[in-house]
């Protein structure tokens, strides 16, 4: 029996009146000034960087320590768990490698993940890590057909040590949430009909299937650790303990967007912060978004309402919104952007307090497009 869920409600900065007294959301988000390091990956002309960046609520300012992270080609996969940021790189001679960095201690793990087998033949389709695994998805195409697996690589070993499994269709995406593997699959075909496939990590055993129908684009863990199934028309809400699932159904007017968006940036509370296509809400390909998963509600921040014409245009040049982060201690909300002028592949950060009303706090412009924020 499918539950629908009411439909989302779409905000664009339209704020009812009430007093303070009566709209607990009116309350200053932070409160405090905390020092913070933010690690904003920068992409110019192909190459990913680091930029690491002090700041707390009042002032962001360049960290002029540089981090053992080299300068490298953006990567073809990437996944972010908490500090640590986990690239897939395949060179053009078919090598296959995985560079795993925590910025905590500033430590490299690289991985080469593929040694064993013939890399031309192989193509890498989602990557995501446990405590003490990382897994890809990938496919090895022949001279007929294609299989498919899901490597599993302890990341404790010394040298490569990868247990692959089986699978019978496309693995294009991972989640990890209780000890288990969400891999969402394709049957490949014009149908585009998916399914879930769930396997327990510790004995690395296929246990459950679902079928997900048309059109799934994604699947991610929330802070709750349920699995989250977006399509474009909903997402299923999958608990990854019991496997029971509700749905929360949109209308064209109100559909959060999220489904085409890589982020999976949550506050505490469970808020998902991700670049959004605003439609006839902003004039920019992508603004900064919140869905809150509790309220069913995304807020839109169109940089029309809250910047004005000169500094939008001229002062900033936001061209369109990269990445989006948040700085917890501080109740900020951290704006990766591209600048105007393309061709010089330039970026800034822009930070903006959101509650009782959106306040910019400050803005840093950066040598690269911001292409991921990571909050040490």
């Amino acid at each position: 029996m499918k539950t629908y869920f009411t439909f989302c409600a779409l905000f664009a900065l339209v704020f009812l009146g009430c007093s303070k007294s009566d709209d607990p959301s009116s309350e200053v988000e932070g409160g405090k000034s905390i020092d913070a390091d933010y690690i904003v990956l920068l992409s110019k002309d192909g190459i990913l960087k680091p930029q690491l960046l002090n700041a707390n609520a009042e002032v962001v300012t360049l960290n002029p320590a540089e981090s053992s992270l080299t300068e490298k080609a953006n990567p073809d996969l990437s996944f972010v768990d908490g500090a640590n940021f986990i690239q897939y790189h395949k060179d053009g001679t078919c090598n296959a490698q995985v560079i795993s960095h925590n910025f905590k201690n500033d430590t490299n793990k690289e991985i080469a993940a593929f040694s064993d087998l013939d890399d031309c033949n192989l193509t890498a389709k989602a990557i995501a890590k446990s405590d003490d695994f990382l897994f890809i998805s990938y496919e090895l195409t022949g001279s007929n057909s294609s299989a498919y697996f899901v490597r599993i690589i302890d990341l404790g070993a010394s040298e490569l040590s990868a247990i692959d499994v089986t699978l019978d269709k496309n693995p294009v995406d991972l989640a990890v949430a209780n000890n288990r593997l969400f891999i969402l699959t394709s049957d490949g075909l014009m149908t585009e009909e998916h399914s879930l496939s769930v396997m327990d990590i510790s004995n690395n055993t296929l246990i459950h299937e679902l079928d997900l129908g048309f059109r799934a684009r994604r699947i991610f863990t929330d802070v709750q650790q349920n699995i989250i199934i977006s399509n474009d028309a909903l997402h299923t809400t999958l608990n990854s303990a019991t496997m029971a699932y509700e749905y929360t159904q949109y209308d064209n007017a109100t559909a959060p967007n999220f489904s085409t968006s890589e982020s999976t940036n949550f506050d505490l509370s469970g808020r998902l912060f991700y670049p959004m296509n605003p439609g006839e809400n902003s004039s920019y390909p992508l603004v900064p978004a919140i869905y809150d998963f509790s309220k069913k509600r995304v807020t839109l921040y169109a940089y029309e309402n809250f910047l004005t014409e000169a500094k939008r245009n001229f002062e900033y040049e936001i061209e369109t919104t990269a990445t989006i982060g948040y700085d917890e201690a501080n109740g900020l909300m951290l704006i990766g952007y591209q600048k105007m002028n393309s061709a010089s592949k330039l970026g800034g950060l822009l930070r903006i307090r959101l509650a009782p009303e959106p306040a910019v706090i400050d803005n840093i412009d950066l040598d690269g497009v911001p292409y991921e924020i990571i909050i040490n």
